[in-house]
């Protein structure tokens, strides 16, 4: 049984959307037809002419359809090549076979070649120009032929006849994932302005070969985005994880989309996080758009969101948030209002819509927000209307590819029960492609080749002021390869009216072998900061061999543009000579509590970090925010990398008298951090204590100053009158004392009338604390009751953590004080394969009355009882509230730690029910839970938010995130199991499951067992 975390929401092909998933009503008071049979009837496929005139688009557009079933079906991807044809890619084998049915995967996938004959503008001829593909779902022009992504290969197809069909067939690139459903696979071959085309993941892995370079290592890899050389075949992973969508800016920036992550802004690549082993930092991606239940559109469909349920507000506009962004698509085309221009278009497959958002610069990376509030750019009443990828053409427009299918569900990702309630094969037959343009565009009908072009022709191409034009010049003056276009190209950089141009002559240069140093320096000096930033990109591999470029780039560390500064931050890595580190430490100064800048600069540090602190400290940054920030980071470098002797100066110079007490606590509780990966104070001592324990003069005076801070940090945290951070740091610091010192103080912030996050905090710093007494004073019984659900989960994943203190739970759990169910099955089964034998024994006896039982069982058995009540939503807020909310949001409120459920009124009730009394019948991709040992003694089980070369990030299922450098973890393991507790109705009567159904669903009425909703009794 596939297995998935509860309460999930679906994970659908082109994204994760939430189901549509309604089983058939019963007839309503009167009789009449089943639900199932009113959706039907009510949404029946729409011609082609039809659905055009039922579109809502954004003023001062127009939308023109250019295919149309049945000269295009099934349509994912498209792409046009040099002579304007439409490469079209059709998943007609889509949905394949569930995981694990043994069902032959389907060879129904072909790449259509569509043609406009007589040049109306209207697609009119066709040719299959590849057939019997399994699931091919992105494609790519390259020398005459075309990439296709189709897991587990890469292929190349090229017609060398003339007769629209491919002759040349080839693996490229083999070792993909394709062993879960279509949705989930890699696609989105794209060529970026480096020359290098990138893909996305599908949120999938592999294990990657080029069958024609049989030498090369395989590249293995869980879940990451990549590139590869399309000459040579070179294959890297990159930052990002996307799913279906991937896009760049002018400037080579690159954007994905993920579900309910309309819009990711790839900031930096984990090659530079190779650089400093000692970096705890794992992020590449920055969420440009709101994300999760912020994320919203304005459906007018019938059948996505809660207005489904309720006739009265059906086709009118209603609120929703993403559930399945995909192809996202920055536009750059000149066919549409030029105001416009640089637009993120964003495809919603499950509702129906697209959605149009402005962007905006902020430091390294972007914001972006919807251009109109309350209504889509596109939106349709059809539910039929399956927007799933966007691109620009050869005239500027916005291309729209609809698969236009009843339903886009996959059925792996909907309850068993259900799935004959579903038509997944309805639509099969239909497809179209939609042109979107400014209403007062008018078409030229001029045919063009650009393969007959000069490569004088296609140099000033590159000036083109519609990207397709410029990108599809340089992809073909790289491919030829002809030195030829270098003086044309050169000339264009000098002389070049637009920014892009002037990048485009930049990397075609660079692909040609012909660029030179003089042009970097040039570039380097350009006044748009587009061209700085990519000529920083192109300076950084030189500069061991140009004092000239390293001198430039020096003075751009001064730029007055935050991502020329970033860029060069990054790029300074790449030199040994000392003017860099200064310059690193002035950028940190100006720069260090932004996360990317001062990523940027710690990466590139390397083995300089004694010289970078000197730097650093030479003058005072422009906030104490920035010093906090910085140092917090730096001590946990010194502590994970230096020598005792340097991390014991570096304490001296940070508890200087001098220095301001606000960012003091966060650089000391870095260094400790950073100590505790080398095993450092484990068993009696804390790292710091342990540090400063010789007997050399600078240990006594660290000592005797540590003591003393650690004093006034306990004043601090106490203090109800000092801002809410500075108690943060300082209760934090408190964690790395010692009980004697800091405990009592600690305890104190433990009762209720304190906030939850002091609460919290205080919880993970008694963890922390290396006396066995923090354990007992977590589960005193008279502190245990009146912990709140998301603080009781905080105490359970410290106690968890530390081997020390599961004496003291365990007691509790003998002695009555904490009931066993409160642990739920994954816990209790760490505890009964622990490693030590004593634990194990002792869990044994005190879980030897536990009966688990088969979950299914127990599904069964409430599911008629509970679906019978009549739930009332404004209970199953405070149901919700109370055992919910720390992990999954709803409505705009709750955590993010699970699936987001604010569509989820979408899902049958039984549905619903399953998955909160069965968390492992489906885990959705992204949300795999990971039981990770360390070497500093602590056992951390949660989800791997995103890792590098050098660390991870893990998030417990107390909302608590830990970043672990890879040299502290000695084993890693993915659990079988959700991080959701099993067994809630140990803990929600059946009249509280059904009042929380009704509030997810958004209704007060009874949810039958069949999913339709009858009069309340």
């Amino acid at each position: 049984m596939k297995r998935c975390c509860a309460l999930l929401a679906a994970v659908l092909l082109f994204g994760g959307s939430l189901l549509y998933s309604r089983p058939a009503a019963k007839p309503q008071d009167g009789g009449g037809r089943s639900g199932a049979e009113q959706h039907r009837a009510r949404t029946g496929p729409l011609s082609p002419q039809e659905a055009l005139a039922g579109f809502q688009l954004e003023p001062g557009y127009r939308i023109e359809l250019v295919a149309a079933e049945p000269l295009v079906v099934d349509p994912v991807a498209m792409a046009f090549d040099e002579r304007g044809r439409m490469y079209v890619v059709e998943g007609r084998g889509y949905p394949d076979p569930l995981e694990g049915s043994g069902s032959p995967p389907s060879a129904k996938g072909v790449i259509a070649l569509l043609e406009d004959a007589n040049g109306d503008g209207r697609y009119d001829k066709r040719t299959d120009f590849v057939e019997g593909l399994r699931y091919p779902n992105g494609i790519m022009p390259w020398d005459g032929g075309v990439f296709v992504s189709c897991a587990p290969d890469l292929f190349y197809f090229k017609d060398t006849t003339g007769d629209g069909r491919a002759d040349v067939r080839k693996v490229v690139l083999t070792g993909f994932d394709a062993t879960r459903t279509a949705q989930i696979r890699f696609s989105h071959p794209t060529l970026g302005i480096d020359n290098w085309v990138y893909l996305t993941s599908g949120l999938n892995g592999g294990k990657v070969t080029a069958p024609t370079y049989p030498r090369r290592p395989p590249v293995e890899f869980a879940g990451s985005d990549s590139r590869f050389n399309p000459f040579t075949f070179e294959f890297e992973l990159t930052g990002g994880k996307g799913q279906f969508g991937l896009t760049f800016d002018d400037f080579g920036r690159r954007f994905i989309c993920a579900n309910r992550h309309p819009v990711w802004h790839v900031v930096l690549e984990p090659h530079y996080l190779k650089r400093n082993p000692h970096l705890a930092f794992s992020e590449t991606v920055h969420e440009v758009s709101k994300v999760g239940p912020e994320a919203v559109v304005w459906p007018i469909s019938a059948d996505m969101t809660t207005a489904s349920f309720h006739p009265s507000l059906m086709s009118t506009p209603h609120a929703g948030t993403f559930t399945a962004a995909s192809g996202v698509h920055i536009h750059r085309g000149d066919a549409l209002p030029k105001d416009h221009y640089g637009s993120i278009f964003i495809c919603e497959s499950a509702q129906n819509l697209v959605q149009r958002q402005d962007r905006e610069s902020t430091g390294a990376t972007f914001t972006s927000k919807p251009a109109r509030e309350g209504v889509e750019f596109l939106a349709s009443a059809d539910n039929w209307f399956r927007p799933v990828f966007a691109t620009n053409g050869p005239d500027g427009a916005l291309y729209v590819v609809d698969m236009y299918r009843e339903n886009i569900d996959h059925p792996q990702y909907v309850p068993e029960a259900s799935r004959s309630l579903l038509d997944f094969e309805g639509g099969k037959q239909y497809g179209r492609i939609y042109r979107i343009v400014a209403a007062d565009w008018k078409r030229e009908s001029k045919r063009f080749d650009l393969a007959r072009a000069s490569v004088e022709e296609l140099s000033q191409t590159l000036e083109h002021p519609n990207a397709w034009w410029r990108e599809t010049a340089q992809r073909l003056l790289v491919e030829r390869q002809d030195r030829a276009a270098l003086s044309h190209l050169r000339q264009l950089l000098r002389t070049g009216r637009r920014a892009a141009a002037r990048v485009h002559a930049l990397w075609t240069l660079e692909g040609l072998q012909g660029l030179e140093n003089s042009q970097i320096l040039q570039a380097l000096q350009d006044e748009h900061v587009g061209v700085r930033e990519n000529a920083v990109r192109l300076a950084e591999k030189r500069l061991a061999e140009s004092n000239e470029l390293l001198s430039r780039l020096l003075v751009l560390a001064n730029d007055p543009d935050a991502r020329v500064r970033f860029r060069v931050a990054l790029a300074l890595g790449e030199t040994d000579d000392p003017q860099a580190t200064n310059a690193l430490a002035n950028m940190a100064r100006r720069d260090g509590d932004q996360l990317w800048a001062r990523a940027a600069v710690l990466s590139s540090i390397g083995k300089r970090s004694n010289e970078f602190l000197r730097a650093f400290a030479a003058s005072p940054p422009a906030s104490t925010e920035i010093t906090a920030a910085v140092m917090e980071d730096l001590g946990q470098i010194f502590g994970a990398g230096q020598s005792p002797e340097r991390c014991v100066e570096l304490i001296l110079h940070i508890t200087d008298p001098v220095n301001e007490f606000s960012w003091q606590p966060a650089a000391l509780a870095g260094i400790a951090e950073g100590l505790r990966t080398r095993g450092l104070g484990q068993g009696t001592s804390s790292p710091l204590t342990a540090l400063v324990s010789g007997s050399t003069p600078k240990a006594r005076e660290a000592r005797a100053r540590l003591k003393a801070l650690l004093q006034r940090s306990s004043a601090v945290a106490l203090d109800e009158r000092q801002p809410p951070e500075l108690r943060l740091a300082a209760i934090g610091l408190l964690g790395y004392g010692t009980y004697a010192s800091a405990g009592k103080a600690l305890e104190q912030l433990l009762e209720p009338q304190h906030p939850s996050e002091i609460q919290m905090a205080v919880v993970r710093s008694l963890g922390r604390l290396d006396d066995s007494v923090a354990g007992p004073a977590l589960v005193k019984p008279a502190r245990w009751q009146t912990y709140t659900p998301q603080i009781r989960e905080t105490v359970l994943s410290v106690l968890m953590a530390e081997p020390r203190h599961l004496p003291a739970l365990l007691g509790a759990i003998e002695k009555g004080d904490v009931a066993p169910t409160a642990l739920g099955p994954s816990r209790r089964t760490q505890l009964l394969k622990h490693r030590d034998t004593a634990i194990q024994e002792r869990a044994v006896k005190v879980f030897a009355d536990m009966e688990s039982g088969d979950r299914m069982q127990a599904y069964e058995q409430l599911r008629e009882k509970v679906l019978s009540l009549t739930g009332r939503a404004d209970d199953g807020e405070q149901v919700f509230a109370t055992h919910c909310a720390a992990c999954h949001a709803f409505g705009g409120n709750g955590g993010r730690l699970g699936p987001d459920l604010s569509g989820i009124s979408n899902q049958p009730a039984d549905a619903i029910l399953l998955h909160v009394l069965v968390p492992d019948y489906e885990i959705t991709p992204g949300f795999d839970a990971y039981l990770v040992e360390t070497r500093d003694g602590r056992t951390l089980y949660g989800l791997l938010e995103s890792e590098s070369a050098t660390s991870i990030t893990l998030r417990d299922a107390s909302n608590e995130q830990y970043v672990l450098l890879r040299s502290n973890i000695i084993s890693m393991s993915a659990s079988p199991n959700s991080l959701m507790p099993n067994e809630l109705e140990r803990v929600m009567s059946p009249r509280k499951l059904a009042d929380l159904i009704a509030y997810l669903k958004g209704t007060s009425k009874r949810t039958d067992v069949d999913g339709s909703h009858a009069d309340p009794q």
